[in-house]
This record gives structure tokens, sequence and C-alpha cells, in this order.
């Protein structure tokens, strides 16, 4: 008996495998060609579409942020740290900073003068130093600007030995500039809720000297008075938000004269 071969079919099974093969292999060509010459992304010359709903940014070359504002420290007491407690923003020291364009940086500790040192009931601190003694505190923070305000807490050493208060005075702004050669001090005469007294209106005058000699501004709050009957706190010592804003103005008009 004669043996029939039946054809095999395998060559044409074979025939779509290849088709198939060249289909992957043209594909992964055109995406290795895609990714080399441009689908890496977008590039700083060459950005992504925008989308209108998704918020704006900014370009990493641009600035991010103004240049710094001048800062400023003021040194006082209890009229410059504000009390009774009061928002900061009603201080007239951060009054002043604002409308300067100043940034600033408050020392003031109630109940402390040029000699005069206070306690945690005034100030907040176990210890509340004197003016002089905060020297080296107001020249490590570097200021452009520095006020210097107060002293009405120095009457009982005025009376007892006015020579030392005028001592710390002149070694206060002695010392500030000379700590700080170039910065600008402005010197805020003593301010009291009641008329002021002679040994006040001697003080206010050796803080003008003072500030002469070295070169700064100099703004008195009693001549003429700043400080009127209804600016007067409920303790007749302080002033309420309308003296801060009083106490302000009157600095305001040295400080921005410039």
């Amino acid at each position: 008996m004669t043996e029939t071969t039946t054809p095999s079919t395998a060559p044409h099974r074979r025939w779509p495998l290849l088709v198939l093969g060249g289909v992957v292999l043209l594909a992964i060509g055109v995406a290795v060609v895609a990714a080399t010459l441009g689908g890496r992304g977008p590039t700083a010359s060459q950005p992504a579409p925008s989308d209108p709903s998704a918020p704006a940014t900014v370009s990493s070359t641009a600035p991010t942020s103004a240049d710094p504002l001048p800062v400023a420290v003021f040194l006082g007491d209890s009229y410059t740290q504000g009390f009774p407690p009061v928002p900061a923003e009603q201080r007239w020291s951060t009054l002043v900073a604002a409308d300067a364009g100043w940034t600033e940086v408050n020392q003031g500790l109630g109940g402390t003068g040029f000699v005069t040192t206070s306690v945690m009931s005034a100030c907040g601190l176990e210890y509340c130093p004197t003016y002089v003694e905060r020297v080296p505190g107001v020249i490590a923070a570097a200021p452009d600007v520095v006020l210097i305000a107060g002293g009405q807490n120095d009457r009982a050493a005025l009376a007892a030995d006015p020579d030392r208060v005028r001592a710390a005075v002149d070694a206060t702004y002695d010392q500030i500039r000379q700590g700080l050669p170039n910065a600008r001090i402005i010197a805020v005469g003593p301010s009291t809720a009641e008329p002021a007294t002679d040994l006040i209106v001697e003080l206010d005058a050796w803080v003008q000297a003072a500030a002469a000699r070295v070169g700064a501004d100099y703004v008195s709050l009693i001549d003429p008075v700043v400080i009127e009957e209804d600016m007067i706190g409920p303790d007749r010592v302080h002033v309420n938000e309308a003296g801060y804003r009083a106490i302000a103005d009157r600095v305001l008009t040295v400080a921005l004269a410039d």
C-alpha cells in the first residue's frame, strides 16, 4: 500500500508570527527615536501646555522674595513693650514700623529705664535690665535703625542722683553709636500721663543733647505735649490705643522726614 503524505501547515502559521514580530520591533524603534528626539518632556525652551484652570506658578528664575525691609530695634519701657497688654499691631512701635516700612524688633521692657531695673510683674522676666545693660542685645540684632524711647521710670533716680542718670543716658547713646556706626538712631524723649515735672524736662534735655552728639534724630513727646487727657488709660499711668497712635504719629514726623 502506498503511504499518503499530508502537506505540513507549519509554513503557513509562521508568516503571522513574523509579521507580528516585525510590528513589535517597529513600535519599539519608533518609541526609542521619539524618546531620543523629543519625548523627554517639557524643557525651559519647550514648556508644556498650561492648563487655564491651574493656579499660576512662579518661574524658578524669578526672584522668590522682595528685598528685605530695614530692621528697626525699639529699646524702651512699658510704653514700647505695650501696656496694658494690647494687640501687637496697636503698639506705637509697631505702628511706626508698619508706616515706615521697617521690620520691628521690640526690646521694650516694662518698668525699666536708663538706670532702673524692674521685676516680672512689670516686664514678664525675673530680672528686667536697664537700657545700658541691654545695649549689647541692640547691637547684636544688627539693625538699620535704633529707636531709644522713655526714661520716665528713672524719676526716683533723677531725684536721688541725677548725675548717675545723665551718665547712663550718655553711655547708652555712645555705646550704641560705637557698636552700630552706620545705623540711624532716633531718640524719643520721655513721656508721662501727667504733666511733665522739672526732672522729666531736664531728662528730655539730656536725651536731646546725647542725640545731637552721636548724630541721632530727636523726637520730643513733651514739647508740645503729645498725650492728652482722653488718651490716658484707666491706671492713669499708661495710654490707650489713641495714645499709642498719637505717639506713633509724633515719631513718624521725624522717622519719615528723610
